[in-house]
């Protein structure tokens, strides 16, 4: 179904369709967006932790010793 967002139709309903067809794909990428940037920040997050001694544990965090930092 392509999106018809500059069409210049007059009548209300189908102007109501077009608005709703633009704020579901808005909704759609800021969902896909919101999930990127929760990546990311795992992904930033869990290198951060390793660089601080933390390797990836299955229930709770366990400090380990360094990594030769060089």
């Amino acid at each position: 179904m392509p999106l018809r967002f500059f069409r210049k139709d007059s009548s209300s309903v189908t102007r109501r369709e077009r608005e709703e067809q633009l704020q579901k794909a808005v909704v759609d990428g800021f969902r896909q967006l919101s999930s990127l940037l929760k990546r990311a920040a795992d992904a930033i997050e869990a290198r951060r932790l390793e660089k601080n001694g933390y390797d990836k544990q299955e229930k709770f965090l366990e400090r380990t010793p360094p990594k030769d930092r060089r």
